[in-house]
């Protein structure tokens, strides 16, 4: 998770002069407690591989810096400028959130969850066109980690029809760090190019007194009523993503055009529903709402 981002969602009452911090609530345990913005969701070196950028040299964690830096800066133009003025997101905006929806560890899992739910010899695959340039792509050979759920036996395997046939026997694919990277990016690309042009966006800003939080999965949606569906469901007719930018604002996309009229409490509970580990924001009575309407929600 950025820090700039976490920055955001500081606690009103954080003393000028004095480390900042959040207030952030463990979905797992019920626990809300103070931490400091850069001492959460951090893991060295999670981002430091080439995740397929073309030359080696480059990691996706540069890649990172540079969409964060652009980022940082366009989201506080944005969020500055009074909301009457209709002031549409900046690209440096969505390709941030691009990253946001398509990087966390709780999506990676979805990923993985995805990869192995999804029966080889079906064909009935809720699949979305690929973007343009997307045969220009250089094939990056390497080998791929298939398991036997039943005996617990792993295989390398350099054949894709190998690896078609162990899958079709039910082998369950294991991913690597450089197989989540590559993921990653290539569903980040699919959500700036693909999802989020054919969504209407709604700016909403909090009224005085209230707040908006964000989790570990900042970027969230819905389809059809279900929550943790694969991206290409955001093609559905009641499709709608939540994007919590900073306390005071957030990003609502919908496949519909209509009037959106939501309070901070209905975003919260949208963003709780969805998220995997933990919320953070700037009050404590606002995780501790968002706590109840999750369990309530999920009941």
């Amino acid at each position: 998770m950025s820090r700039f981002y976490l920055n955001g969602f500081t606690a009103h009452d954080s003393v000028p002069g004095q480390e900042p911090y959040v207030w952030l609530a463990s979905l797992d345990t019920g626990v809300i407690k103070r931490r400091s913005p850069k001492n959460i969701s951090i893991v060295s070196g999670y981002y430091d591989d080439s995740g397929g950028l073309e030359e080696p040299a480059k990691t996706i964690e540069s890649h990172l810096n540079r969409v964060e830096t652009a980022a940082a800066a366009a989201i506080r133009r944005f969020v500055a400028v009074d909301i009457s003025r209709r002031m549409v997101a900046s690209p440096q905006i969505f390709r941030f959130l691009a990253w946001q929806a398509a990087r966390t560890p709780g999506m990676m899992e979805l990923e993985q969850e995805w990869a192995n739910d999804w029966d080889p010899c079906s064909s009935d695959v809720l699949a979305e066109p690929p973007p343009e340039g997307l045969s220009q792509i250089k094939n990056r050979f390497r080998p791929l980690l298939l398991e036997d759920p039943t005996t617990g036996q792993t295989r390398d395997i350099t054949d894709g029809d190998e690896f078609n046939a162990l899958r079709r026997l039910g082998w369950k694919w294991v991913f690597r760090r450089d197989d989540m990277l590559e993921c990653m990016h290539m569903q980040a690309w699919y959500f700036q190019v693909r999802h989020f042009p054919r969504l209407d966006w709604t700016r909403l800003d909090a009224p005085p007194g209230e707040c908006f939080v964000t989790s570990d999965r900042a970027v969230t949606w819905m389809a059809d009523g279900f929550i943790d569906q694969p991206p290409a469901a955001l093609r559905h007719s009641s499709a709608q993503l939540v994007a919590t930018l900073t306390r005071r604002t957030a990003l609502v996309g919908r496949r519909r055009r209509c009037t959106l009229n939501v309070s901070p409490r209905e975003i919260n509970r949208f963003v709780a529903v969805t998220a995997s580990k933990w919320l953070a924001g700037p009050t404590k009575s606002a995780l501790e709402q968002a706590l109840t309407d999750r369990a309530e929600a999920l009941a």
